[in-house]
This record gives C-alpha cells, structure tokens and sequence, in this order.
C-alpha cells in the first residue's frame, strides 16, 4: 500500500512526506502501525483538486465511521488505510520541504525529519506520541537539531495556548539525557 500510494503520489508531481509508525522505523524505533500517514503538499492551494486526484486513483473510502475531515483523504489500498494529510501552508508544508529521502531496498520514500517528527507527535500530544518522542530521542540522542524543535514547540505552545508542552518536551529531553 505505502509502495502504490509512493508512486500515485511521485508520477503526480505531488510533494509529500512520510509521517507517523513508517517514518518512526526510518529513524531508528521500530513500532507496529496499522495504517499509512503521507502529509501532501498541495498544488495552488487547491484543497478540492488533491482531493478529487487522490480519490479518483483511490476510490475505495476508509474510515467511514468517522466525521469526514476536508484536510484528510483516507482510503484502503491493497486492504490498508492510507491518510493522505493535505499540508496546511507554512510549517507543514516545512516539513515536506525537509524531508529526507530513504532507501527501503529496490525503491525509495520521502520521509518526515526526526524533528519534525517529534514536533507532529508533542503537537498531538496523546499517550503513545510522548511513547514515541521518548524512544526517538533515544534512537537519535546527538543527532537532533535542539533549536529548530525548541523554536517551532514554542511557536506551537503560544498558538494554542498550551505553555506545558514545550515544559514537557523540555522535561522529557532532560529525562533522556540523564539516562544516557
């Protein structure tokens, strides 16, 4: 499924980035995941056209137990659920820029950074996100750009509001660290 939505997504011209369960193996934490989640960047800002493209080459719905979001296209490929997340403009649209190509043996994928990685999972903030923050700040302990992650938690923690999630990250990394 990830392989048929990789290539949908390239012979489009589409920009896109892996995110969630796949991109957290491509850096180092292995966990099983259910579904595929692919953020897209999208042409013009035309939200309707991305959509329309991606359901026409994908027609069977997912997910149709669920209140419809515009900003996500969820279909079954091959059996399995691939959200393609329509980018928002600014940050999201960062992360696809930043994304980084990996191998997967014979074909390769746009994945998320590591750091905006950590910045989509303590954004989202539920229990198995902190779960994965930790365990890729483990796997990439010296690897990470600190200040690029800091500057966009602090922008994210003033925008919604929510002042405890830079604090927890913080408090987390510190955490990390101390067991190193």
């Amino acid at each position: 499924a990830l392989h048929t939505a990789v290539e949908f997504l390239e012979q489009h011209r589409l920009g896109y980035a892996v995110i969630g369960g796949i991109s957290l193996s491509q850096w180092g934490y292995i966990r099983y995941t259910l579904d595929v989640d692919i953020k897209v960047l999208v042409p013009n800002i035309n939200y309707t056209a991305t959509r329309t493209e991606i359901r026409a080459a994908f027609p069977e719905s997912a997910r149709t137990h669920v209140s419809q979001n515009p900003l996500i296209v969820s279909v079954l490929i091959q059996g399995v659920i691939v959200d393609f997340l329509l980018a928002l403009p600014g940050y999201e649209e960062q992360i696809i820029e930043r994304a980084v190509r990996r191998d997967l043996g014979g074909w390769s994928i746009q994945v998320c950074s590591a750091e905006d990685l950590i910045i989509q999972k303590v954004v989202a903030g539920r229990g198995r996100d902190w779960l994965d923050v930790e365990e890729l700040l483990i796997a990439q302990h010296d690897r990470l750009d600190e200040a690029y992650i800091e500057d966009w938690l602090s922008q994210f923690s003033e925008a919604l509001e929510q002042p405890e999630m830079i604090l927890a990250y913080q408090a987390l990394r510190e955490k990390v660290a101390r067991n190193e």
